[in-house]
Order: C-alpha cells, then sequence, then structure tokens
C-alpha cells in the first residue's frame, strides 16, 4: 500500500497541536485528551480517499503522534524523575499506545468515507436535465 506521509504528518500535526492545547486548557478531563487524536486521524483520512486508505493513514498519524510524545516524555522523565519511573511511564505508554490506534483508524476511515463520498459525481436526475 502506498503511504501518503503528507497526510500522516498534517494529522500528526494536526493531533499534536490540538493536544497541547487540550491539556493546557483542560488537563483533568479524560474525554478531551482523546479528541486530538481523533481530529489528527479523521485530518489524515480526509486528505487521502477511501475507507481502507483513509483507516490506515488515521491510525498512523495517531501512533506516530503518541509515539514521539511518548519517547519525549519518557527522556523528561528520566531526566527529572529518575530511571524507575520513566520505564513505568514507558510501559504504560507503550499499552495506550495500541489503544490509540483503534480511535484513530476508525477516525480516518470515516475522514475517507466522507472524502471519497465527496468526490462522487452524481447523475442528474429527470427533473435536473435541461
Amino acid at each position: 500500500m502506498d503511504i501518503n506521509w503528507r497526510a500522516v504528518l498534517t494529522g500528526f500535526v494536526v493531533a499534536f497541536v490540538l493536544g497541547i492545547l487540550a491539556a493546557w486548557l483542560a488537563p483533568a478531563m479524560a474525554w478531551v485528551q482523546s479528541l486530538p487524536g481523533l481530529i489528527g486521524g479523521l485530518t489524515a483520512g480526509y486528505m487521502v480517499a477511501g475507507v481502507g486508505r483513509g483507516a490506515v493513514h488515521g491510525g498512523l498519524a495517531t501512533v506516530i503522534g503518541a509515539l514521539v510524545l511518548l519517547v519525549v516524555g519518557v527522556v523528561l522523565g528520566t531526566l527529572f524523575a529518575g530511571l524507575v519511573p520513566a520505564t513505568a511511564g514507558l510501559v504504560l505508554g507503550l499499552t495506550v499506545l495500541l489503544f490509540q490506534a483503534i480511535p484513530g483508524a476508525v477516525a480516518g476511515a470515516v475522514g475517507g468515507w466522507a472524502k471519497d463520498r465527496r468526490m462522487a459525481t452524481r447523475e442528474p436526475t429527470g427533473a435536473e436535465v435541461r
């Protein structure tokens, strides 16, 4: 399958920026923290056409974004908290990372479906023909 890395990068950037804003504006609300991944996956899926391609691209954008944030968190955790808490955070983060791929892929599939549906041409009905 041909991966559109521009779509994946765009979805990652959208999820990253919205994730920072969500963490800053509403740090205690768990459902707000899930919105950046969903919107990033939807964006990546909308940039490609088709449900299957959208799901792959949305899942990739969500997982790559979460992986980058996890690496940054582990490095900062090692520097400021120590090796044992950072390792525990890494294990927990990898577990959560597996579950974040599912909503990103579903949102990407919805985005790809919407793009595919929008691209379809509509046949004129009898009343519309002149």
